[in-house]
């Protein structure tokens, strides 16, 4: 299950744009998997609590996931 790793490199990523850009709380972050990459797009969902574990400026946030064609996965969306 290497989906716990790459959600905390991409939660790792929109901490690090909120901090240059002065923003104090993420209401959301939207992912966008590809049908064909090797991710399980439900462990994401089940693992976000876990990720965001202790990280202030995650409290309450929510994740999308949209389900797109591809392999890729990208960062699509903040909300603050």
């Amino acid at each position: 299950m290497h989906e716990l790793g790459v959600l905390k490199h991409a939660i790792k990523t929109v901490e690090n744009v909120a901090l240059r850009n002065n923003i104090e709380k993420i209401k959301f972050i939207t992912l966008e998997v590809g049908k064909d990459s090797t991710f399980v797009p439900i462990f994401f969902e089940k693992l976000f609590p876990v990720a965001i574990e202790g990280l202030l400026m995650f409290n309450e946030s929510k994740l999308n996931i949209e389900v797109v064609d591809g392999k890729e996965l990208i960062i699509k969306e903040i909300g603050y």
